[in-house]
């Protein structure tokens, strides 16, 4: 019999016990894969070649001020600015509150050139021009609530003291963002008596190249003023997002803590007790002249083969989950969660390790034994 065999045989002894193990390991690392894909997607926003060159532009106090609708003649003019379009978020609440979706406000003139990526239906950009209370809404959002274009809705006033009513004139298509809810910006204003604010501007660029440049110069140019601006690039402007949660790096790696530990524990009590049964094996292969370091290493070695079952249940649940849309299910608050080849080769190492720590001290302590001090634990 190989070492191999020896290990394997071992570890597969009481069934009961090592698929317990193996499940407690895998669901451990599994949760810990999950908690830092999360953490890694939400700190590094995927960056395609349209959302490189859009800016987000808002009041420099925060998202809750608001900037005049004046605005965006002289941001039309800034250099190397392609278009300028309004933005704000409604808030509105479909039937009921539990409906939440997130719904915009838009410039309709410089919305369709503002989301080069998205995929519309036929027809959705003359409609949306033509039409005052017309809106376009997401794929996801269509099939959620059965909506079919020609539908008319209400969306009731959360934040905004006015109840819209709309007309689906169009859909579109993206592979993450296909959740949300558009309309014409000049509807909410004459909803709300000529307004005249706006919660952000969004620009594009004629180049990446430029974009630093644009950020100066509109920052520049209001400096000063009664409404100052902050403008940051769309990956940036999405972290404010992530900020307003809190510390989100130290919550996620406190619970990535508590989680190694709860595997450490785990696999160290179930080492204990197999060593602890194996103590005549471990006499008996004293006795026949095998060394200390080969019953340490078959020790360790059994543990280090249930920690990698474990593991490997753990990537196998992660790439499961890389399958399912979870955009859909976030409502595009994380795009995809997809550990790639480099977490997944992590997990395992992680998963060996444990396994290898938690059975150092019952290993060094069962082949550190004389046969008669084996032999006598027995008794």
């Amino acid at each position: 019999m190989t070492y191999h065999t020896f290990i394997r045989k071992n570890a597969l002894r009481n069934k009961r016990r090592t698929a317990l193990t193996v499940l407690s390991v895998g669901f451990s690392l599994f949760l810990l894969i999950t908690l830092q894909t999360v953490l890694s997607t939400l700190l590094n926003p995927r960056e395609t070649e349209e959302s490189a060159l859009r800016i987000a532009v808002r009041h420099s106090v925060g998202l809750t001020q608001m900037l005049p609708i004046s605005y965006q003649a002289k941001l039309e003019k800034v250099p190397h600015v392609k278009a300028a379009m309004p933005m704000q978020w409604f808030g509105g609440q479909y039937i009921e509150p539990k409906n939440f979706f997130a719904n915009f406000s838009v410039g309709h003139e410089q919305f369709f050139d503002m989301f080069p990526e998205f995929e519309f239906s036929d027809g959705a950009e003359d409609a949306f021009m033509k039409e005052r209370i017309a809106a376009i809404v997401g794929d996801a959002l269509m099939e959620k609530f059965g909506w079919s274009v020609g539908d008319r809705i209400t969306l009731l006033g959360a934040i905004f003291p006015v109840d819209l009513e709309f007309r689906i004139v169009g859909s579109y298509a993206h592979e993450s963002n296909d959740s949300a809810f558009y309309f014409r910006h000049d509807y909410l204003e004459e909803s709300m008596s000529d307004w005249g604010m706006v919660g952000t501007y969004w620009l594009m660029a004629d180049s990446a190249e430029a974009v630093p440049g644009i950020i100066d110069a509109v920052d520049s140019q209001f400096r000063n003023t009664a409404y100052e601006t902050k403008s940051e690039t769309e990956s940036a402007f999405q972290l404010t997002f992530v900020s307003m949660l809190g510390n989100v790096q130290l919550l996620i790696g406190s619970i990535s803590i508590v989680v190694v530990f709860t595997m450490l524990l785990v696999a160290g009590s179930t080492m204990a007790m197999t060593i602890r049964e194996r103590l005549r094996e471990v006499a008996i292969l004293k006795a026949i002249g095998y060394p200390r370091r080969v019953v340490l290493g078959l020790v360790l070695g059994e543990a280090a083969t249930v920690s990698l079952m474990g593991s490997v249940v753990a990537c196998g649940l992660s790439l499961a989950l890389a399958s399912t849309d979870v955009a859909r299910a976030t409502g595009g608050f994380v795009e995809k969660i997809d550990p790639g080849p480099v977490v997944l080769a992590a997990a395992l190492g992680i998963g060996i390790m444990i396994g290898l720590v938690s059975a150092l001290f019952p290993a060094v302590q069962a082949s550190g034994m004389s046969i008669n001090e084996a032999m006598r634990r027995l008794e």
